[in-house]
Protein backbone atom coordinates (compact mmCIF):
# COMPACT_ATOMS: atom_id res chain seq x y z
CA UNK A 1 0.00 0.00 0.00
CA UNK A 2 2.71 2.57 1.01
CA UNK A 3 4.64 1.76 -1.92
CA UNK A 4 1.68 2.28 -4.50
CA UNK A 5 1.32 5.61 -2.99
CA UNK A 6 4.92 6.28 -3.38
CA UNK A 7 4.64 5.30 -7.10
CA UNK A 8 1.70 6.90 -7.90
CA UNK A 9 2.86 10.13 -6.53
CA UNK A 10 6.00 10.13 -8.33
CA UNK A 11 4.31 9.61 -11.86
CA UNK A 12 1.90 12.56 -10.55
CA UNK A 13 5.00 14.93 -10.25
CA UNK A 14 6.41 13.58 -13.87
CA UNK A 15 3.19 14.63 -15.02
CA UNK A 16 2.61 17.97 -13.88
CA UNK A 17 6.87 18.30 -15.09
CA UNK A 18 5.96 17.78 -18.27
CA UNK A 19 2.59 19.11 -18.38
CA UNK A 20 5.19 22.54 -17.44
CA UNK A 21 7.26 21.88 -19.88
CA UNK A 22 4.71 21.99 -22.50
CA UNK A 23 2.75 25.04 -21.87
CA UNK A 24 5.56 26.83 -22.07
CA UNK A 25 6.41 25.06 -25.32
CA UNK A 26 3.04 26.59 -26.41
CA UNK A 27 3.76 29.69 -25.29
CA UNK A 28 7.04 30.06 -26.98
CA UNK A 29 5.66 28.75 -30.19
CA UNK A 30 2.72 31.30 -30.34
CA UNK A 31 5.21 34.39 -29.22
CA UNK A 32 7.32 33.68 -31.65
CA UNK A 33 4.84 32.77 -34.38
CA UNK A 34 5.02 35.63 -36.96
CA UNK A 35 1.45 37.02 -37.89
CA UNK A 36 -0.55 35.95 -40.63
CA UNK A 37 -0.81 38.46 -43.88
CA UNK A 38 -3.89 38.52 -45.54
CA UNK A 39 -2.74 37.67 -49.50
CA UNK A 40 -5.87 37.93 -51.79
CA UNK A 41 -6.08 40.18 -54.82
CA UNK A 42 -9.82 41.02 -53.61
CA UNK A 43 -8.34 41.98 -49.75
CA UNK A 44 -7.88 45.82 -50.36
CA UNK A 45 -8.32 49.12 -47.76
CA UNK A 46 -11.20 51.51 -46.75
CA UNK A 47 -10.70 54.78 -46.63
CA UNK A 48 -12.45 57.80 -44.47
CA UNK A 49 -12.56 60.03 -47.60
CA UNK A 50 -12.23 59.67 -51.37
CA UNK A 51 -10.79 63.16 -51.66
CA UNK A 52 -9.15 65.33 -49.32
CA UNK A 53 -9.62 68.87 -50.56
CA UNK A 54 -7.52 72.32 -49.52
CA UNK A 55 -9.12 75.63 -49.63
CA UNK A 56 -7.34 78.62 -51.09
CA UNK A 57 -3.53 78.27 -50.80
CA UNK A 58 -1.29 81.25 -51.28
CA UNK A 59 2.13 80.69 -53.27
CA UNK A 60 4.70 80.09 -51.21
CA UNK A 61 2.79 79.63 -48.16
CA UNK A 62 2.22 75.96 -47.00
CA UNK A 63 -1.18 74.91 -46.14
CA UNK A 64 -2.59 73.15 -42.93
CA UNK A 65 -1.94 69.52 -42.39
CA UNK A 66 -4.95 67.28 -43.48
CA UNK A 67 -5.60 63.88 -42.67
CA UNK A 68 -7.27 60.95 -43.95
CA UNK A 69 -7.83 57.15 -42.25
CA UNK A 70 -6.37 54.19 -43.87
CA UNK A 71 -8.56 50.84 -42.39
CA UNK A 72 -7.93 47.18 -42.50
CA UNK A 73 -11.42 45.80 -42.78
CA UNK A 74 -10.18 42.18 -42.51
CA UNK A 75 -9.16 39.22 -39.70
CA UNK A 76 -6.15 38.97 -40.80
CA UNK A 77 -2.73 42.07 -40.95
CA UNK A 78 -2.86 43.60 -44.34
CA UNK A 79 0.46 44.64 -45.47
CA UNK A 80 0.57 47.95 -47.90
CA UNK A 81 3.69 47.27 -50.53
CA UNK A 82 3.98 50.94 -51.94
CA UNK A 83 2.44 53.90 -50.94
CA UNK A 84 3.47 57.19 -52.68
CA UNK A 85 2.27 60.05 -53.80
CA UNK A 86 1.62 59.81 -58.06
CA UNK A 87 3.40 63.18 -58.95
CA UNK A 88 6.66 62.01 -57.52
CA UNK A 89 9.82 64.03 -56.62
CA UNK A 90 7.79 66.81 -58.53
CA UNK A 91 4.68 66.90 -56.25
CA UNK A 92 3.36 69.88 -54.85
CA UNK A 93 2.27 67.69 -51.85
CA UNK A 94 3.82 65.73 -48.80
CA UNK A 95 3.29 62.89 -46.84
CA UNK A 96 3.76 61.86 -43.34
CA UNK A 97 2.64 58.42 -42.31
CA UNK A 98 3.27 56.87 -39.27
CA UNK A 99 5.65 60.04 -37.83
CA UNK A 100 7.81 59.59 -41.08
CA UNK A 101 7.85 62.18 -43.90
CA UNK A 102 8.35 61.67 -47.91
CA UNK A 103 6.69 60.79 -51.25
CA UNK A 104 6.72 56.90 -50.89
CA UNK A 105 6.84 54.33 -48.28
CA UNK A 106 7.06 50.64 -48.45
CA UNK A 107 5.94 47.43 -46.53
CA UNK A 108 3.06 49.44 -44.95
CA UNK A 109 1.53 47.02 -41.78
CA UNK A 110 -1.73 47.29 -40.70
CA UNK A 111 -3.00 44.89 -37.95
CA UNK A 112 -6.67 43.26 -37.90
CA UNK A 113 -9.74 45.64 -37.86
CA UNK A 114 -7.35 48.88 -37.20
CA UNK A 115 -6.23 51.61 -38.99
CA UNK A 116 -3.45 54.45 -39.48
CA UNK A 117 -3.13 58.15 -40.62
CA UNK A 118 -2.02 59.43 -43.61
CA UNK A 119 -1.08 63.23 -43.05
CA UNK A 120 -1.12 65.70 -45.72
CA UNK A 121 -0.04 69.09 -46.94
CA UNK A 122 0.66 71.03 -49.99
CA UNK A 123 2.93 73.95 -50.86
CA UNK A 124 1.77 76.13 -54.03
CA UNK A 125 5.36 77.69 -56.27
CA UNK A 126 4.65 80.69 -57.57
CA UNK A 127 3.75 80.47 -61.68
CA UNK A 128 3.39 84.48 -62.61
CA UNK A 129 -0.31 83.31 -63.32
CA UNK A 130 -2.99 86.14 -62.34
CA UNK A 131 -5.82 83.27 -62.66
CA UNK A 132 -6.57 80.69 -59.83
CA UNK A 133 -5.34 77.38 -59.96
CA UNK A 134 -6.17 73.91 -59.43
CA UNK A 135 -3.53 71.54 -57.97
CA UNK A 136 -4.33 67.82 -58.11
CA UNK A 137 -2.55 64.50 -57.16
CA UNK A 138 -3.24 61.47 -55.65
CA UNK A 139 -2.08 59.24 -52.69
CA UNK A 140 -1.58 55.78 -54.22
CA UNK A 141 -2.10 52.30 -52.75
CA UNK A 142 -0.85 48.86 -53.61
CA UNK A 143 -1.72 46.65 -51.81
CA UNK A 144 -1.77 42.52 -52.76
CA UNK A 145 -1.27 43.75 -56.58
CA UNK A 146 -4.52 46.07 -56.18
CA UNK A 147 -4.42 49.67 -56.71
CA UNK A 148 -6.49 52.29 -54.81
CA UNK A 149 -5.70 55.94 -54.30
CA UNK A 150 -6.83 58.75 -52.47
CA UNK A 151 -7.73 62.05 -54.63
CA UNK A 152 -5.74 65.49 -53.60
CA UNK A 153 -7.16 68.93 -54.72
CA UNK A 154 -5.75 72.35 -54.03
CA UNK A 155 -6.93 75.57 -54.96
CA UNK A 156 -3.88 78.13 -55.11
CA UNK A 157 -3.28 81.46 -56.09
CA UNK A 158 -0.46 83.12 -57.15
CA UNK A 159 0.05 86.93 -55.67
CA UNK A 160 2.58 89.63 -55.34
CA UNK A 161 4.48 89.13 -52.48
CA UNK A 162 6.03 91.81 -50.04
CA UNK A 163 8.31 90.84 -46.89
CA UNK A 164 9.70 93.16 -44.19
CA UNK A 165 10.22 95.82 -47.45
CA UNK A 166 10.04 99.88 -47.16
CA UNK A 167 7.99 101.02 -50.54
CA UNK A 168 7.81 103.90 -52.44
CA UNK A 169 4.80 104.90 -54.98
CA UNK A 170 3.20 102.50 -56.99
CA UNK A 171 -0.08 101.00 -57.85
CA UNK A 172 -2.14 97.47 -57.00
CA UNK A 173 -4.47 96.32 -59.11
CA UNK A 174 -6.82 93.45 -58.89
CA UNK A 175 -5.36 91.30 -61.26
CA UNK A 176 -3.06 88.99 -58.63
CA UNK A 177 -3.63 89.33 -55.04
CA UNK A 178 -1.11 90.85 -52.74
CA UNK A 179 0.40 89.56 -49.66
CA UNK A 180 2.21 91.05 -46.98
CA UNK A 181 4.01 88.38 -44.77
CA UNK A 182 5.61 91.18 -42.48
CA UNK A 183 5.40 94.71 -41.41
CA UNK A 184 5.27 96.77 -45.34
CA UNK A 185 5.44 100.40 -44.73
CA UNK A 186 4.85 103.00 -47.16
CA UNK A 187 7.66 105.56 -47.23
CA UNK A 188 7.41 109.59 -46.21
CA UNK A 189 5.95 111.53 -48.91
CA UNK A 190 5.25 108.29 -51.32
CA UNK A 191 1.69 107.38 -52.14
CA UNK A 192 0.09 103.92 -52.23
CA UNK A 193 -2.92 103.77 -54.67
CA UNK A 194 -4.87 100.57 -54.36
CA UNK A 195 -7.73 100.36 -57.50
CA UNK A 196 -11.19 98.55 -56.59
CA UNK A 197 -11.19 94.87 -56.76
CA UNK A 198 -7.66 94.35 -54.87
CA UNK A 199 -7.47 91.78 -52.29
CA UNK A 200 -4.49 92.46 -49.59
CA UNK A 201 -3.59 89.14 -47.65
CA UNK A 202 -1.81 89.81 -44.74
CA UNK A 203 0.01 87.15 -42.59
CA UNK A 204 0.20 86.67 -38.96
CA UNK A 205 0.90 89.74 -36.65
CA UNK A 206 2.05 91.49 -40.07
CA UNK A 207 0.74 95.09 -40.66
CA UNK A 208 0.72 97.85 -43.47
CA UNK A 209 1.98 101.12 -42.13
CA UNK A 210 1.47 103.97 -43.21
CA UNK A 211 3.89 106.95 -43.30
CA UNK A 212 3.12 108.44 -46.14
CA UNK A 213 -0.34 108.01 -47.70
CA UNK A 214 -2.81 105.89 -49.49
CA UNK A 215 -5.41 106.15 -51.35
CA UNK A 216 -7.55 102.97 -51.66
CA UNK A 217 -10.62 103.87 -53.74
CA UNK A 218 -12.94 100.76 -54.49
CA UNK A 219 -16.48 100.51 -56.12
CA UNK A 220 -19.74 98.90 -54.44
CA UNK A 221 -19.06 96.15 -56.77
CA UNK A 222 -15.38 95.63 -56.54
CA UNK A 223 -14.47 96.52 -53.03
CA UNK A 224 -10.90 96.06 -51.88
CA UNK A 225 -10.33 93.77 -49.04
CA UNK A 226 -8.09 93.85 -46.55
CA UNK A 227 -8.18 90.05 -44.53
CA UNK A 228 -5.85 87.05 -42.90
CA UNK A 229 -3.95 84.79 -45.53
CA UNK A 230 -6.16 81.81 -43.88
CA UNK A 231 -9.09 80.53 -45.71
CA UNK A 232 -9.28 76.84 -44.12
CA UNK A 233 -11.93 76.63 -40.73
CA UNK A 234 -11.56 78.73 -38.12
CA UNK A 235 -8.91 80.71 -38.89
CA UNK A 236 -10.92 82.27 -42.39
CA UNK A 237 -13.37 84.11 -39.51
CA UNK A 238 -11.44 84.25 -36.79
CA UNK A 239 -10.67 87.91 -35.04
CA UNK A 240 -6.85 88.42 -34.79
CA UNK A 241 -5.63 87.06 -38.21
CA UNK A 242 -3.22 89.98 -38.61
CA UNK A 243 -2.12 92.98 -37.55
CA UNK A 244 -3.70 96.74 -38.02
CA UNK A 245 -3.49 99.50 -41.05
CA UNK A 246 -1.29 101.86 -39.47
CA UNK A 247 -1.11 105.63 -40.28
CA UNK A 248 1.75 107.20 -39.12
CA UNK A 249 1.83 110.58 -37.00
CA UNK A 250 2.80 112.65 -39.50
CA UNK A 251 0.69 110.99 -42.37
CA UNK A 252 -1.86 112.84 -43.86
CA UNK A 253 -4.81 113.20 -46.70
CA UNK A 254 -5.15 108.92 -46.70
CA UNK A 255 -8.53 108.04 -48.16
CA UNK A 256 -10.25 104.32 -47.74
CA UNK A 257 -13.45 104.51 -49.92
CA UNK A 258 -15.29 100.91 -50.33
CA UNK A 259 -12.56 99.26 -48.32
CA UNK A 260 -13.50 96.17 -46.31
CA UNK A 261 -11.52 95.43 -43.43
CA UNK A 262 -11.73 92.18 -41.63
CA UNK A 263 -10.28 89.64 -38.71
CA UNK A 264 -7.35 91.78 -37.87
CA UNK A 265 -6.22 92.51 -34.34
CA UNK A 266 -7.30 96.11 -34.68
CA UNK A 267 -8.93 97.49 -38.04
CA UNK A 268 -6.88 101.10 -37.92
CA UNK A 269 -4.72 102.29 -35.46
CA UNK A 270 -4.58 106.19 -36.47
CA UNK A 271 -1.86 107.75 -34.77
CA UNK A 272 0.57 108.07 -31.98
CA UNK A 273 0.86 108.92 -28.46
CA UNK A 274 2.73 112.15 -29.85
CA UNK A 275 1.71 115.81 -29.67
CA UNK A 276 4.20 117.33 -32.13
CA UNK A 277 1.71 115.95 -35.26
CA UNK A 278 -2.03 115.04 -36.19
CA UNK A 279 -2.58 112.65 -38.57
CA UNK A 280 -5.75 112.66 -40.90
CA UNK A 281 -7.34 110.08 -42.46
CA UNK A 282 -11.16 110.19 -44.63
CA UNK A 283 -12.80 106.67 -44.51
CA UNK A 284 -16.30 106.51 -46.61
CA UNK A 285 -18.50 103.27 -47.38
CA UNK A 286 -15.98 101.18 -45.54
CA UNK A 287 -16.93 98.23 -43.07
CA UNK A 288 -14.49 97.58 -40.23
CA UNK A 289 -15.59 94.04 -39.15
CA UNK A 290 -14.60 91.40 -36.51
CA UNK A 291 -11.32 92.94 -35.14
CA UNK A 292 -10.00 91.47 -32.01
CA UNK A 293 -9.70 94.59 -29.59
CA UNK A 294 -10.51 98.14 -31.71
CA UNK A 295 -12.08 98.72 -34.75
CA UNK A 296 -10.57 102.41 -34.93
CA UNK A 297 -7.90 103.08 -32.70
CA UNK A 298 -6.90 106.84 -32.71
CA UNK A 299 -4.58 109.42 -30.69
CA UNK A 300 -4.81 113.11 -31.36
CA UNK A 301 -6.37 112.56 -35.55
CA UNK A 302 -8.49 113.93 -37.46
CA UNK A 303 -10.56 111.62 -38.72
CA UNK A 304 -14.08 111.79 -40.95
CA UNK A 305 -16.18 108.88 -41.82
CA UNK A 306 -19.65 108.49 -44.11
CA UNK A 307 -21.59 105.56 -44.35
CA UNK A 308 -18.92 103.13 -42.77
CA UNK A 309 -19.90 100.46 -40.59
CA UNK A 310 -18.33 98.75 -37.21
CA UNK A 311 -19.21 95.71 -36.19
CA UNK A 312 -18.15 93.07 -33.66
CA UNK A 313 -14.80 94.28 -31.93
CA UNK A 314 -13.20 92.27 -29.25
CA UNK A 315 -12.74 95.79 -26.96
CA UNK A 316 -13.84 99.28 -27.92
CA UNK A 317 -15.19 99.69 -31.74
CA UNK A 318 -13.96 103.43 -31.27
CA UNK A 319 -11.13 104.38 -29.01
CA UNK A 320 -10.37 107.88 -29.48
CA UNK A 321 -7.69 108.86 -27.12
CA UNK A 322 -5.63 112.50 -26.56
CA UNK A 323 -7.95 114.53 -28.31
CA UNK A 324 -8.42 115.08 -32.15
CA UNK A 325 -11.36 116.09 -34.20
CA UNK A 326 -13.61 113.44 -35.21
CA UNK A 327 -16.66 113.27 -37.30
CA UNK A 328 -19.31 110.01 -37.75
CA UNK A 329 -21.75 111.11 -40.61
CA UNK A 330 -24.08 108.31 -41.45
CA UNK A 331 -22.07 105.55 -39.62
CA UNK A 332 -23.76 102.14 -38.11
CA UNK A 333 -21.98 100.34 -35.19
CA UNK A 334 -23.12 97.45 -34.02
CA UNK A 335 -20.73 96.01 -31.17
CA UNK A 336 -21.67 92.12 -30.31
CA UNK A 337 -18.38 91.50 -30.06
CA UNK A 338 -15.52 89.84 -31.82
CA UNK A 339 -15.98 86.30 -33.52
CA UNK A 340 -14.39 83.21 -32.23
CA UNK A 341 -15.08 80.37 -34.45
CA UNK A 342 -14.27 76.73 -33.08
CA UNK A 343 -14.01 72.82 -33.91
CA UNK A 344 -14.15 72.13 -29.74
CA UNK A 345 -15.88 75.02 -28.49
CA UNK A 346 -18.28 76.14 -30.92
CA UNK A 347 -18.72 79.36 -32.16
CA UNK A 348 -18.94 82.53 -29.79
CA UNK A 349 -18.40 86.34 -29.48
CA UNK A 350 -16.49 87.67 -26.68
CA UNK A 351 -16.32 91.57 -25.14
CA UNK A 352 -16.67 93.21 -21.80
CA UNK A 353 -15.83 97.32 -22.71
CA UNK A 354 -18.01 100.02 -24.18
CA UNK A 355 -18.29 100.32 -27.87
CA UNK A 356 -16.96 103.75 -27.89
CA UNK A 357 -14.25 105.29 -25.64
CA UNK A 358 -12.80 108.83 -25.85
CA UNK A 359 -10.96 111.78 -23.63
CA UNK A 360 -9.15 114.82 -24.06
CA UNK A 361 -6.10 113.30 -22.59
CA UNK A 362 -4.11 110.10 -21.95
CA UNK A 363 -1.52 109.28 -19.52
CA UNK A 364 1.64 107.71 -20.72
CA UNK A 365 5.08 106.49 -19.60
CA UNK A 366 7.91 107.56 -20.93
CA UNK A 367 12.36 107.28 -20.19
CA UNK A 368 13.51 110.78 -18.24
CA UNK A 369 17.16 111.47 -19.12
CA UNK A 370 18.33 109.41 -16.35
CA UNK A 371 16.53 106.90 -17.70
CA UNK A 372 13.83 106.37 -15.04
CA UNK A 373 10.29 105.95 -16.20
CA UNK A 374 7.67 108.53 -15.35
CA UNK A 375 4.17 108.47 -15.74
CA UNK A 376 3.27 111.44 -17.89
CA UNK A 377 -0.33 113.32 -18.73
CA UNK A 378 -0.53 114.28 -22.18
CA UNK A 379 -4.37 116.83 -23.29
CA UNK A 380 -5.12 117.82 -26.28
CA UNK A 381 -8.86 119.56 -27.28
CA UNK A 382 -11.10 117.31 -28.16
CA UNK A 383 -14.25 117.92 -30.74
CA UNK A 384 -16.45 114.56 -31.80
CA UNK A 385 -19.45 114.47 -33.87
CA UNK A 386 -21.86 111.45 -34.60
CA UNK A 387 -24.60 112.79 -37.06
CA UNK A 388 -27.49 110.67 -38.00
CA UNK A 389 -25.66 107.77 -36.95
CA UNK A 390 -26.09 104.54 -35.19
CA UNK A 391 -24.30 103.07 -32.20
CA UNK A 392 -25.97 100.11 -30.38
CA UNK A 393 -24.29 96.55 -28.56
CA UNK A 394 -25.17 94.51 -26.23
CA UNK A 395 -23.59 96.24 -23.05
CA UNK A 396 -26.08 98.49 -20.62
CA UNK A 397 -23.51 101.22 -21.01
CA UNK A 398 -21.88 101.40 -24.55
CA UNK A 399 -20.16 104.69 -24.17
CA UNK A 400 -17.42 105.99 -21.71
CA UNK A 401 -15.11 108.99 -21.68
CA UNK A 402 -12.71 110.57 -19.43
CA UNK A 403 -12.34 114.40 -19.48
CA UNK A 404 -9.97 116.98 -17.99
CA UNK A 405 -10.71 120.50 -17.48
CA UNK A 406 -7.41 122.37 -18.70
CA UNK A 407 -8.50 121.70 -22.61
CA UNK A 408 -11.31 121.54 -24.46
CA UNK A 409 -13.88 118.46 -24.21
CA UNK A 410 -16.65 119.00 -26.90
CA UNK A 411 -18.66 116.39 -28.17
CA UNK A 412 -22.14 116.16 -29.88
CA UNK A 413 -24.38 113.51 -30.84
CA UNK A 414 -27.01 115.18 -33.26
CA UNK A 415 -30.03 112.67 -34.62
CA UNK A 416 -28.37 109.17 -33.25
CA UNK A 417 -29.84 105.91 -32.58
CA UNK A 418 -27.46 105.23 -29.10
CA UNK A 419 -27.69 101.95 -26.46
CA UNK A 420 -26.31 103.65 -23.13
CA UNK A 421 -27.37 103.87 -19.37
CA UNK A 422 -30.13 105.81 -18.46
CA UNK A 423 -28.57 107.95 -15.79
CA UNK A 424 -24.78 107.80 -17.10
CA UNK A 425 -25.32 111.22 -19.55
CA UNK A 426 -27.47 114.06 -19.40
CA UNK A 427 -29.89 113.22 -22.60
CA UNK A 428 -31.66 116.67 -22.46
CA UNK A 429 -28.32 118.99 -22.59
CA UNK A 430 -28.78 120.55 -26.07
CA UNK A 431 -24.69 121.05 -25.88
CA UNK A 432 -23.75 117.41 -26.11
CA UNK A 433 -27.84 116.04 -27.53
CA UNK A 434 -30.00 116.50 -29.91
CA UNK A 435 -33.18 114.25 -31.15
CA UNK A 436 -31.80 111.02 -29.44
CA UNK A 437 -33.03 107.52 -30.32
CA UNK A 438 -32.37 105.92 -26.54
CA UNK A 439 -32.28 102.09 -25.93
CA UNK A 440 -34.18 100.75 -28.65
CA UNK A 441 -32.96 98.08 -30.76
CA UNK A 442 -32.06 99.42 -34.34
CA UNK A 443 -33.13 96.48 -35.51
CA UNK A 444 -30.62 95.54 -38.42
CA UNK A 445 -31.75 92.77 -40.35
CA UNK A 446 -28.88 90.51 -39.45
CA UNK A 447 -26.09 91.21 -36.85
CA UNK A 448 -25.40 87.63 -36.17
CA UNK A 449 -22.97 85.87 -34.94
CA UNK A 450 -21.04 85.05 -37.87
CA UNK A 451 -19.84 86.93 -40.42
CA UNK A 452 -21.64 85.64 -43.61
CA UNK A 453 -24.64 86.05 -42.84
CA UNK A 454 -24.30 89.89 -41.71
CA UNK A 455 -26.53 92.31 -43.27
CA UNK A 456 -26.66 96.02 -41.83
CA UNK A 457 -29.56 97.38 -43.51
CA UNK A 458 -32.69 98.36 -41.57
CA UNK A 459 -35.62 96.15 -41.05
CA UNK A 460 -38.79 96.94 -41.83
CA UNK A 461 -39.86 97.97 -38.15
CA UNK A 462 -36.74 100.11 -37.50
CA UNK A 463 -36.55 103.07 -35.38
CA UNK A 464 -34.21 104.29 -37.01
CA UNK A 465 -36.11 104.85 -40.59
CA UNK A 466 -36.91 108.10 -41.20
CA UNK A 467 -35.31 109.39 -37.97
CA UNK A 468 -32.54 111.64 -39.84
CA UNK A 469 -31.73 115.06 -39.98
CA UNK A 470 -32.45 116.30 -43.85
CA UNK A 471 -30.63 119.84 -42.92
CA UNK A 472 -27.35 117.60 -42.74
CA UNK A 473 -27.95 115.73 -46.29
CA UNK A 474 -28.99 119.65 -47.54
CA UNK A 475 -25.37 120.85 -45.90
CA UNK A 476 -23.34 117.62 -47.27
CA UNK A 477 -25.09 116.92 -50.73
CA UNK A 478 -23.06 113.83 -51.45
CA UNK A 479 -24.74 112.04 -47.81
CA UNK A 480 -27.86 111.81 -50.13
CA UNK A 481 -26.25 108.71 -51.09
CA UNK A 482 -26.61 105.71 -48.35
CA UNK A 483 -24.04 102.66 -48.93
CA UNK A 484 -25.54 101.16 -51.76
CA UNK A 485 -26.04 104.38 -53.64
CA UNK A 486 -29.68 105.12 -52.89
CA UNK A 487 -31.23 108.23 -52.03
CA UNK A 488 -31.52 109.19 -49.18
CA UNK A 489 -34.22 112.18 -49.34
CA UNK A 490 -36.43 110.15 -52.44
CA UNK A 491 -38.99 108.93 -49.99
CA UNK A 492 -38.68 111.36 -47.69
CA UNK A 493 -36.67 112.02 -44.31
CA UNK A 494 -33.14 109.94 -44.29
CA UNK A 495 -32.51 107.24 -42.47
CA UNK A 496 -30.19 106.65 -39.34
CA UNK A 497 -27.10 104.67 -40.28
CA UNK A 498 -24.86 103.39 -43.47
CA UNK A 499 -28.23 102.32 -45.44
CA UNK A 500 -31.60 103.90 -46.49
CA UNK A 501 -34.56 101.36 -46.23
CA UNK A 502 -36.33 100.72 -49.61
CA UNK A 503 -39.48 98.00 -49.18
Amino acid sequence: MGIHYICRKIKMRFFFKYLFLLIILIIALVSCRKDEFITESGATLKFSTDTVYFDTILSTLGSVTKRFKVYNTHDQSIRIQELYLAGGNSSHYRLNVDGAMGNSFSNIEIRSSDSIYVFVEVTIDPTGHNSPMVIEDSVVFMTNGSLQDVNLIAYGQDVNIFNNEIIESQTWTKEKPYLILNNVAIDSFEVLTIEPGTHIFIHNYASLLVWGQVEAIGTLEEPIVFMGDRFDFPYDQAAGQWGTIYIAPKSTGSVFEYVIIKNSNAGMQVGYPNQDYMPSVEIRNCMILNAASYGIFAFRADIKAYNTIIADCGLVALGLFLGGNYDFYHCSISNIGAYYPSVVAGDYKSRSTPSLYFSNNLDWYELDDDFWVTDVTYSEDLNLNFYNSILYGTKDQEILYDSITDVAFNYYFDHCLIKNHEDSLDYDDPEHFNKIILNIDPAFINDSISLDDYNFELNTMSPAIDSGSINLIQGIPSLDLDFKGNSRTADGMPDLGAFERYD
